[in-house]
């Protein structure tokens, strides 16, 4: 049963906006009951970014097993077809321009991006020289080409999904928009369908070229248009995927770009796997959508050539996806909020609910939410689908940090969203009311989580990018954590969510025997304070969970064996002071 909660009121903040004067800024949009609370820049930061840019990554395959003439392809693996050899399916085809392009391209038993293109794009060059529209016999043939893409040929998961959404159709397939301000009919392809209907469709899966709404509205914030130029930096910096590409501009989309620096920094190799390089200036990018890999592919050109948006510094990576998020929505918004302006920043940028962007980002099976109520925590967790699988309460702040704490070395990702406003010493904004931020790390020095603020850096920023804030703090000002399994695939079940409550009689034996373990080495020191008490008694919850999770057998009991293990050594070597 999903879960539903209300919107907060929007805090309003001002700030110079870079698309022109001052602007009050809203952060959350006041839409009634929505499925999770989503969460958006309360304070964005000044708009006078660099250039951003674009360039590399590699392509999933997939293969079948398949009789096809005399041979059988092996799913396991890559077909080598010789120049004479010829899935059977190929001599079905009716057309002869189709038959030719599609024999040349199975000649190496592979089916490339360019090869796909080509075939396309002569069936338009066709139709433009004939001055006719897509025939009956055309139309069968690309469905046949499009059904049988890994029948005795290898080609990329990727191209098997944009190429069945061109011929097979998508909701997406409504509309187009093209950058301009607003969409127009396209539809579905099918026999008489147009010349122009059929070069946007190859646009639109093929060529990234069915770029987001030029026209921008975000509650709050005068409308404001924007253009599009191309830009020529790498996919990747030579380090490869890192936060620092995450610079969030004019736009309420930090519950996306928190879970994309978090995932960055926790599971690098998730984020370089989203992006496939067609060789052209277009890549395909990779989100999960109700658990289901869904495609969509994007050019280089970003609104105002990269200095409006997310600025990506020397690369292009968080660019990108950011808009590719946008355009994903044209086949219906998954952001987990109200706003629908179809493939547009307006959908992405009135807010949205991290927990639907981390799972979206990394297929994470589940989500679970600390959510801090009357001075304890709430447990929610969520399949793919956001639907609420588990739900427990009366948690205590020791539990969730051990939790959390084991999720992080894990290698999961967790995602704050902040409900109030604070300062460090020197003055500068560290939490801000209803913004989502990336917790990359734990400080086992200090005792405290380690945030990153999606707004990046940028000159006289009035912000701390990075910061520590305790858990004690987060409970206290009503806060929610969003963790996910990408990396441990920890599942959490009704009985494993009452462990973690510290409910059960199981779990206080193995608990208080941990405490009195770790009592009588505590005792060892020789000033243990308030803090280093704490820290150990964390640190007993954490073996607690352990131990509870050998007899549930959820297949993570390796996870926080592990955990503990680094927890304790480094706890008994160098305690909190």
């Amino acid at each position: 049963m999903s879960f539903r909660v209300s919107f907060a009121d929007r805090q309003k903040s001002t700030r110079t906006s870079g698309v022109g004067g001052t602007a009050d800024f809203v952060d959350f949009a006041d839409a009634g009951s929505l499925p999770l609370p989503p969460v958006e820049a309360a304070a964005e930061p000044p708009v006078d970014f660099g250039p951003v840019a674009a360039t590399a990554t590699t392509a999933l395959t997939q293969t079948t097993t398949a009789t096809t003439g005399t041979r059988t392809v092996s799913a396991t693996s890559t077909t080598t077809v010789s120049a004479t050899y010829l899935p059977s399916w190929v001599a079905t085809l009716k057309t002869a321009a189709i038959k030719s392009d599609v024999t040349a391209a199975v000649a190496d038993g592979t089916i490339t991006y360019a090869e796909l293109v080509k075939v396309f794009s002569n069936v338009a060059s066709a139709l433009t020289s004939s001055k006719t529209t897509l025939s009956a016999t055309q139309f069968a043939d690309l469905k046949t080409l499009v059904a049988d893409l890994s029948v005795g040929v290898t080609t990329s998961s990727y191209l098997i999904a944009v190429a069945n959404s061109l011929v097979n159709g998508s909701k997406a397939n409504a509309t187009w928009t093209g950058g301009a301000a607003t969409a127009v009919t396209l539809g579905n392809l099918a026999s008489g369908s147009s010349v122009t209907q059929v070069n946007q469709l190859i646009g639109k899966w093929l060529l990234g070229t069915d770029l987001p709404s030029s026209k921008v509205s975000m509650s709050g914030v005068s409308t404001f248009s924007v253009s599009y130029s191309t830009v020529s930096k790498p996919l990747f910096a030579t380090s490869g995927p890192t936060m620092g590409s995450v610079n969030q501009g004019y736009l309420g989309d930090c519950y996306l770009l928190a879970g994309l620096a978090e995932v960055a920094d926790q599971n690098s190799s998730l984020i370089k796997s989203m992006f496939v390089d067609n060789g052209n200036g277009t890549w395909g990018v990779r989100f999960y959508v109700n658990g289901t890999a869904t495609w969509v592919t994007v050019n280089s050109a970003l609104a105002n050539g990269g200095n409006v948006f997310n600025y990506g510094g020397s690369d292009i990576w968080a660019s990108l996806a950011e808009k590719a998020y946008a355009q994903l929505q044209a086949s219906g918004v998954v952001t987990g909020n109200v706003y629908n302006y179809g493939n547009s920043w307006s959908t992405i940028g009135n807010g949205g609910a991290p927990e639907y962007a981390l799972a979206q980002i990394t297929g994470a099976t589940q989500i679970t939410d600390f959510s801090a109520r009357n001075g304890v925590w709430t447990c929610n967790v969520y399949n793919s689908s956001m639907s609420r699988v588990s739900y427990a309460t009366g948690i205590s702040n020791a539990s969730v940090l051990a939790t959390l704490v084991a999720r992080i070395n894990a290698g999961d990702d967790v995602v704050l969203s902040s409900y109030t406003n604070a300062k460090d010493a020197s003055g500068k904004t560290t939490l801000v009311a209803g913004h989502a931020m990336s917790v990359y790390g734990y400080n086992a020095a200090t005792g405290l989580l380690q945030i990153r603020n999606p707004w990046g850096t940028a000159s006289g920023q009035t912000w701390a990018t990075t910061f520590e804030v305790s858990l004690s703090t987060l409970l206290a000002a009503g806060d929610v954590i969003s963790v996910d399994n990408a990396k441990s695939g920890k599942t959490v079940t009704t009985a494993t969510a009452a462990l973690v409550s510290g409910t059960t009689s199981t779990l206080k034996a193995f608990t208080d025997a941990a405490e009195t373990a770790f009592d009588t080495a505590s005792d060892t020191l020789a000033s243990a304070d308030d803090t280093t008490s704490a820290t150990f008694d964390a640190t007993a919850t954490l073996f607690a969970q352990s131990m509870a999770a050998m007899t549930g057998d959820d297949g993570t009991t390796a996870n926080l064996v592990a955990s503990l293990a680094a927890a304790s050594a480094l706890q008994l070597v160098s305690p909190a002071a």
